[in-house]
């Protein structure tokens, strides 16, 4: 036997052996219904049995509930996390374990603090000795415990679970609360240790310089010019996510090395990794084994900054793109464009198999085959072989959460709701007269609930707009049943009203948009769609409807559109979208009162937002958007220069980017800052306020062991605030006396901190990311252009030479206009001393369009045409 040597970091064990998850999907789980369903799931599954039979050792196998597993070196990064989170489309129940051997000075009782998302359990050299049984969802919560060590090595195993429901995240950390470094070392069966220990320094100091490669782009894994490991040729591998291997490099690897794909133009579109491994003669024949993969998207459409073609034809455009996507939609793509020889029956299929498992998301598809059998099920080529599965598929769906059964389904959110009412307004004007097996209701009972919900659902986004407010990822869903409510319900109101529905939501997308990127402020937002504009899920929907933007494999809103034959954009929608306007100084206030029962939240809701638009970039905020409170998927705040080039600053809680964390490194923030903008300075305030707890005691399904008092959250988990600043998207950039500053074109950005700035070199985000440590802490940001500013360098200067003020929680500064701007935790917005409103906005505000809420009509003055959106009488 061997051991890998490590040692604990910041007292944190960060080199562990790893087994799992063991995934079991919860049988019958009705028995289980409430909202402490996770407790009582977790408490079905315990055991104090150790599950594990032999000492772990690298690479070894197991079998546990009947699952394959084997023991994985896993090592943690700057968030100290065994990180195995996931999303899990049914209600299941995960658990893993983590082994390593903590060598101990001396024998004695030693503290440690343990933290989890969900219930976990510790031994000591096979001694029992702590079990903790909360739920904390999101941010984990950590336990402080005492365990007896003896002299010298001891084992030690952690085994840690959650009841994944959707977005599970599942993570574990584990502190030796001692002021001293301790030894940790890993069983293993390999040799040549002291290779494999340079070869991992080498395997995890490569980065990629971008998430996303158009076909112009050449693909290159890089290494930092400061690495002082010895030279060492590895294996480099580019893989399809499938595993198959489209290319690869024996690099000698040293300081400053690289190894190039080339262009991407050779390789398919679609989801990839670098593979980065020993030397296959090392890997295979000394069976040196350390591996790391490093996720990115090869999306080789031309991004599209100006608008092109007709309607027609980027509609055609859009349709035979989807087909090449494959999926659901890629199919139905195929029936509207009469493609039925290339129809591929198991996709239909086995998105209806997953409907009748009743996954998470399954309203997402549903509603498309619904619109399909509407639209196209009269055909004789209709494949006959899916008629009987998709009828027995829509007669027995659960269309709302008070029909009987449990599952994973979310029913409560904006997006979730209207697709639901969608689905059951559709399935039940199919099938008027049948009785549908879950309910037990008529069809023609399924439609007139469904209409009754959705009309509720449009008359409060007429009325206040969006709770989910500028979603890049969910305005796409609300557009994908708007468009089918749209141009398939029976009911006049209810189509008229979704028709003019999609109409605000459209324009809300337009007049936030800068050269086809969707750069607001967002209610929810995820990593891929705001690190860029490339994988935004509405881009499609643009570049469709205004060409402008790139298609990508969202293709749920896009298809649905341009199905959609009865609904037509307004021509001045796309007129706003596409113009290129001097100076636009738009305010919004989207308002509303949550209901228990349909958005599983109650109490006002409400956000004010800005945007300011030229020719050369946009700045747009949530102003003063409940700050000092728990954040989750809110985008604050962003400046976009190009659709590579966007810069924003979060407070993150891990350095996760997977969509199970929310928020995550870049996605929301920990606690919400205090932002405010004043056209083209913007500044954010981040702030700890002291609180009793941050425990998540809002959601329902949240536990705390009473057994274990002392449980707590940290809220300052990571230790800093930071920006996402990509410098490969710059035409220049340079960090000088405090600041980062950047240009794209004629549009110029500045960036500072309170407490300082440094450029990340290293890492996943190596030349991505501003770092900024510590609370308080002030970030201030101020765009320029040519025609205002002269060049580069006379901005930079400019500002540079700007008085700005940080005192604490406050911050003050002059504007590049000359004004003076001051603003703090608390406290008022002044310009020149004189009061600027933060809430209370008009619904909108703009020389395009301005209205109250709640008005009963929008007009949106375009430049040649102009729109009423009538919503009573619609």
């Amino acid at each position: 036997m061997n051991y890998f040597d490590y040692q604990t970091t910041g007292g944190y064990v960060h080199n562990w052996l790893v087994a799992g998850p063991r995934v079991l999907e919860v049988p019958d789980l009705e028995r289980f219904y409430g909202y402490d369903f996770r407790l009582r799931i977790a408490r079905h599954y315990d055991t104090r049995d150790l599950q594990i039979g032999e000492t772990p050792v690298e690479r070894a196998g197991l079998t546990i509930d009947g699952q394959e597993l084997s023991w994985q070196y896993h090592a943690c990064r700057e968030d100290h996390f065994v990180d195995l989170s996931h999303f899990y489309h049914v209600v299941s129940h995960v658990r893993a374990w983590a082994y390593a051997e903590v060598d101990a000075p001396a024998s004695g009782a030693l503290a440690l603090t343990l933290t989890t998302n969900g219930p976990a359990d510790v031994w000591v050299n096979g001694r029992h000795v702590h079990r903790h049984e909360h739920f904390h969802h999101q941010a984990p919560a950590s336990v402080p415990f005492t365990a007896e060590f003896q002299e010298g090595p001891n084992a030690l195993l952690v085994r840690f679970e959650h009841v994944a429901a959707r977005e599970c995240p599942l993570v574990m950390a584990l502190r030796i609360d001692a002021a001293d470094t301790w030894p940790v070392r890993l069983p293993t069966n390999q040799e040549h240790l002291e290779l494999r220990a340079a070869l991992e320094q080498l395997i995890n100091a490569a980065f990629l310089e971008r998430d996303v490669f158009d076909r112009h782009d050449e693909i290159v894994v890089r290494w930092p010019d400061d690495l002082l490991t010895e030279a060492h040729t590895i294996c480099v591998r580019l893989q399809r996510e499938t595993g198959q291997i489209s290319a690869e490099g024996l690099p000698l690897i040293r300081a400053g090395a690289s190894q190039s794909f080339g262009r991407a133009a050779q390789y398919g579109d679609g989801s990839y990794h670098i593979v980065l491994m020993p030397h296959p003669e090392t890997y295979y024949l000394h069976n040196v084994r350390i591996v790391r993969s490093i996720p990115f998207t090869i999306l080789k459409n031309r991004y599209a900054t100006e608008p092109y073609g007709t309607y027609e034809s980027r509609r055609s455009e859009a349709l035979l793109d989807a087909t090449q996507r494959g999926g659901l939609y890629g199919e139905i793509a195929r029936m509207e464009l009469g493609y039925w020889n290339d129809l591929n029956h198991e996709t239909i299929l086995h998105e209806i198999n997953g409907i009748n498992r009743r996954r998470d998301c399954s309203d997402f598809y549903l509603v498309g085959l619904l619109g399909a059998l509407m639209r196209y099920g009269a055909d004789e080529r209709f494949p006959a072989d899916l008629r009987a599965p998709l009828e027995a598929c829509i007669l027995g769906f659960r269309y709302w959460s008070d029909d009987p059964g449990a599952d994973a389904m979310w029913f409560w959110s904006e997006n979730h709701r209207i697709l639901f009412h969608t689905c059951e307004i559709l399935a039940g004007q199919l099938y008027p007269d049948r009785v549908f097996s879950t309910s037990s209701m008529s069809g023609a009972e399924h439609r007139a609930r469904g209409e009754r919900l959705a009309l509720d659902w449009l008359h409060q986004r007429a009325a206040g707009g969006f709770r989910e407010w500028d979603s890049n990822t969910y305005f796409e869903h609300d557009a994908l049943a708007l468009a089918h409510l749209a141009d398939l319900a029976a009911s006049d109101q209810v189509r008229e009203l979704a028709a003019v529905v999609l109409d605000k939501l459209l324009f809300t997308m337009a007049i936030n948009s800068f050269r086809g990127v969707f750069g607001s402020t967002h209610g929810r937002a995820y990593t891929v769609g705001i690190k860029g504009a490339r994988r935004e899920l509405t881009s499609g929907m643009g570049r469709l409807l205004w060409g402008m933007g790139v298609y990508n494999e969202a293709t749920l809103g896009t298809v649905a559109l341009a199905c959609a034959h009865g609904y037509e954009l307004p021509p001045v929608i796309a007129e706003v979208a596409t113009a290129t306007v001097e100076e636009l100084w738009n305010r919004e206030r989207h308002a509303g009162t949550n209901v228990w029962a349909l958005d599983m939240a109650e109490g006002p809701w409400e956000v004010n937002k800005v945007t300011y638009k030229t020719p050369d970039y946009m700045l747009c905020s949530a102003q003063d958007h409940h700050p000092g409170t728990r954040g989750v998927q809110q985008h604050i705040w962003q400046a976009t220069l190009s659709h590579d080039a966007v810069v924003f600053a979060t407070h993150p809680p891990c350095v996760a980017e997977d969509s199970s964390h929310r928020p995550n490194a870049w996605h929301g923030n920990v606690v919400l800052p205090r932002v405010a903008q004043w056209r083209e300075v913007l500044v954010a305030v981040h702030h700890i306020p002291q609180r009793d707890d941050w425990f998540d005691r809002e959601r329902p399904d949240f536990h705390l062991d009473p057994n274990h008092p002392q449980t707590y959250v940290d809220p300052s988990w990571m230790g800093f605030t930071h920006a996402y600043f990509p410098t490969f998207a710059f035409d220049e950039y340079i960090l000088r006396d405090g600041r980062a500053f950047a240009r794209v074109a004629e549009g110029y950005l500045a960036l500072t901190a309170a407490n300082g700035l440094e450029l990340v070199t290293s890492g996943t985000n190596a030349w991505r990311e501003l770092r900024s440590p510590g609370w308080p802490n002030i970030w201030l940001c101020i765009m320029g252009r040519t025609a205002c500013d002269g060049d580069f360098d006379t901005f930079q200067e400019r500002v540079l030479s700007l008085e700005v003020v940080f005192d604490g929680l406050h911050a003050r500064c002059e504007t590049p206009r000359g004004e003076r701007l001051a603003f703090g935790w608390e406290g008022p917005l002044t310009i020149d001393g004189e009061e600027q409103p933060l809430s209370h906005f008009k619904h909108y505000d703009s020389p395009i369009c301005t209205c109250d809420l709640g008005a009963p009509t929008m007009e949106i003055a375009g430049w040649e045409t102009v729109l009423r959106l009538d919503f009573h009488r619609a």
